[in-house]
């Protein structure tokens, strides 16, 4: 398999405080890849970093074999990296609708795309059809989540950058969410999962990544990774 997405020697900062320091990883085609760290490790930062928000101030970012590191956001999403941020973001005041249309924005000269593509999103999420005109602000957070999930597949993306899809939901409603982020990636979608659920992480995900402060310090297949000690320890004791 071939690598869709590929990191070499990234650093990048906020102001003055590094907070990325040569970050190297690789995801290839098909794959689950999670990241995992602790709360202030860089995890998101590397999210937001491929996908433009910030600036890498040196090193490589290659997708598609393309280096994409001084293009902005929107020529980001275009190339067809798709990034659900951590706590949803989606539009509260809009109808469910309206949310997975604003997603299909790059495919907006394609309305046959947008209808068939708005009909796979309420067959991944049934929840979603039968609510398709509700508010989404007046949905649980299970709900927005998978919204959210739904806005960014609506824009047809070749690498699905997912931020802590888990974040504050109910355990039932989180093993509804890997079945759903498994279903997608069956059907065809790259995806990077950060996620601070490791145990949820690695028995979905192929390959995996440790950071650190920063650094990335440990890179295995996931099921190497869920018999070490190390993680085990740090990540996966009170799981």
């Amino acid at each position: 398999m071939s690598n869709v997405l590929e990191l070499s020697q990234v650093d990048a900062y906020y102001g003055k405080i590094q907070a990325l320091k040569g970050i190297a990883l690789s995801v290839k085609q098909g794959e689950i890849v999670t990241l995992l760290g602790s709360n202030g490790a860089g995890k998101s930062t590397t999210l937001k970093t491929i996908s433009g928000l910030v600036r890498a101030r040196n090193g490589s970012i290659r997708f598609m074999g393309e280096e994409i590191s001084k293009l902005t956001p929107h020529e980001i999403v275009e190339l067809g990296i798709v990034h659900v941020p951590e706590g949803r973001r989606i539009f509260t005041s809009m109808s469910v609708t309206e949310n997975l249309e604003l997603g299909a924005f790059t495919k907006r000269k394609d309305p046959k795309f947008i209808k068939r593509t708005l009909e796979h999103v309420f067959e991944l999420f049934p929840r979603l059809k039968e609510r398709r005109n509700q508010k989404a602000g007046t949905f649980s957070g299970g709900e927005q989540q998978m919204l959210a999930i739904g806005r960014a597949i609506m824009s047809d993306p070749k690498l699905l950058m997912l931020d802590e899809p888990s974040m504050g939901l109910a355990p039932i409603v989180v093993q509804d969410i890997m079945k759903i982020i498994k279903k997608i990636n069956e059907q065809g979608t790259t995806v990077l999962l950060v996620e601070q659920n490791a145990k949820a992480a690695l028995k979905l995900a192929h390959t995996g990544y440790v950071i650190e402060t920063g650094q990335i310090t440990m890179h295995d297949r996931a099921e190497k990774l869920r018999e070490d000690d190390s993680i085990i320890k740090a990540y996966l004791a009170h799981a």
